[in-house]
């Protein structure tokens, strides 16, 4: 298999934030649920410690394997001579019939004139009307778009 000419990695921006964030969570929630005979509480007021505490490490779990689950879908985009491999498949450049940045922008709902965010995204289409979508959140789209110009000559 040929080498690629560029190899992009997905910016991890708040991932090592969000797994500190998410463990901690949940050693407080599985600590509040093992100990809470120990916390000084009333008897009727275990109950609930006991249930916030195992609904704190549901929601800590639930965080971390879906972080976890984001992290593996985000492999390397790499540019080869004659093609481009994404999370999505790899495409021929010769079969590629478009790529663009479009950014979206959405609006604050009582202030129409008023950015509440915006993001960019790199669309990559096929001939066969496949799609290869990547986010300016997850990947450097400026850069793999200027290299992606180079390779198909514009």
């Amino acid at each position: 298999m040929e080498t690629p000419l560029y190899t992009y990695e997905a910016v991890k921006s708040y991932t090592d934030i969000w797994l500190v964030g998410a463990l901690i969570l949940g050693i407080i929630g599985f600590g509040l649920y093992f100990f809470q005979e120990k916390i000084p509480v009333r008897q009727d007021l275990r109950k609930v410690v006991g249930l916030a505490a195992a609904l704190i490490g549901l929601v800590a779990m639930l965080s971390l394997c879906l972080k976890l689950f984001s992290m593996a879908r985000l492999k390397p985009v790499k540019l080869y001579r004659t093609s481009v491999e994404t999370p999505y498949g790899t495409a021929q450049l010769r079969d590629i019939k478009d790529f663009y940045i479009k950014k979206e922008v959405h609006y604050k709902p009582m202030q129409p004139n008023v950015i509440a965010d915006s993001a960019s995204f790199l669309f990559i289409l096929e001939r066969d009307d496949k799609g290869h979508v990547l986010s300016e959140g997850d990947y450097p789209i400026d850069s793999i778009l200027a290299k992606m110009n180079d390779l198909m000559g514009y």
